[in-house]
């Protein structure tokens, strides 16, 4: 599921069963949608949330839960995810 007003860059890859949209706390959305950069690998069942970034030539490993923005050149791994420069 992606939200309608992403933004996805150029020769990014989504695997399965990944969602990218809005924050919901208590039936309030909470922001917008996340904005994905160029060359973008999201691995199967990943997960971003709200008004954040994923910067250029990224990962996003499957599985992951992403609710903070994450640098270009860099790998984003597990519940909630920890970001590590590639």
């Amino acid at each position: 599921m992606v939200h309608p007003k992403t933004e996805i860059g150029s020769k990014c890859t989504i695997f399965q069963h990944v969602t990218i949209g809005s924050k919901w706390s208590d039936g309030i959305c909470e922001g917008e949608a996340p904005v994905i950069g160029d060359n973008v690998m999201i691995g199967a069942g990943a997960v971003i949330l709200g008004t954040i970034s994923i910067g250029d030539n990224s990962i996003i490993g499957a599985n992951a839960v992403v609710t903070h923005s994450v640098p270009a050149n860099s790998l984003a791994l597990g519940v909630p995810a920890t970001i590590k420069k590639l």
